[in-house]
């Protein structure tokens, strides 16, 4: 299993330096980036000899896949550009959290945003990964951050009714802790749990979830060993951090304990 780390082109460096495999990039940024932001993103990936695997940040809040104005030929637009971009810099795997993009609006029927989204995977997202080779999964997000999809079964669910051999699901510690989902909930899941996210899932000095500083803090060696049982192939850390620089080392030397 890889380990890497969520971030743009001001992380390519550390993340090489601490021993990541990998690192994540932010779909969103890497689709509407000008040639010169998108050109230097993979410049630093190549001088530090870093691969950029998978992406998260799927659609930007103001573009809806649920609701009453869900603009299919944007997104068209969109996707095609982004998937493209993504093939080129070598990515393999692209994260659908998009909160702000699929949650059900005030008094929209639940029933159809369920459809929509099925829809929108079915006939636009996946295919279009698939035709760049990409894997596309879910994105459980607990209740504060999204009506739908809030837990790892969810995600599954819904990937098991796509049932299309790039689609799976996404558990990430931070919303499973929140949601009360298990290590049991992953390792039911083996075939379909594809890609994980990674922190410190507790508060601390006012940012939600932080990076890792001890293996004895929380049960991170539980969360690997059902990771790999699940075959998971990649699981990269999402936190918050007022110094990535420091912070990213002691979290490295977590993560190669139990990859």
């Amino acid at each position: 299993m890889k380990i890497g780390v969520c971030g743009g082109t001001d992380r390519i460096a550390a993340t090489a330096d601490a021993g990541f495999d990998y690192i994540e990039g932010n779909f969103t940024s890497i689709t509407r980036w000008t040639d010169e932001e998108y050109f230097n993103f993979n410049n630093e990936l190549k001088k530090y000899s870093l691969p950029c695997e998978a992406a998260n940040c799927f659609l930007p809040g103001d573009m809806k896949i649920v609701g009453d104005s869900v603009d299919y030929k944007a997104l068209e637009e969109y996707l095609l550009k982004g998937f493209a971009r993504a093939k080129e810099t070598g990515i393999k795997m692209v994260v659908m959290g998009s909160g702000g993009a699929r949650s059900v609006p005030d008094g929209f029927s639940f029933q159809k945003a369920v459809n929509q989204i099925v829809f929108f995977v079915s006939q636009y997202a996946a295919p279009i990964a698939a035709d760049n080779g990409i894997d596309f999964v879910f994105e459980p997000l607990c209740k504060p951050e999204s009506n739908i999809i809030n837990t790892i079964k969810d995600g599954a669910m819904l990937a098991s009714v796509i049932n299309m051999p790039n689609v799976g699901t996404l558990g990430d510690l931070y919303h499973m802790h929140v949601e009360g989902d298990t290590y049991k909930d992953v390792r039911d899941l083996k075939g379909i749990f594809r890609h994980a996210h990674i922190s410190y899932p507790v508060p601390c000095n006012d940012m939600k979830r932080v990076f890792m500083k001890s293996p004895d803090e929380y049960d991170y060696k539980g969360f690997f060993e059902a990771l790999k049982f699940a075959g998971c192939e990649r699981v990269s850390i999402e936190a918050a951090t007022k110094d990535f620089n420091s912070d990213v080392y002691p979290a490295a030397e977590i993560m190669k304990m139990y990859k």
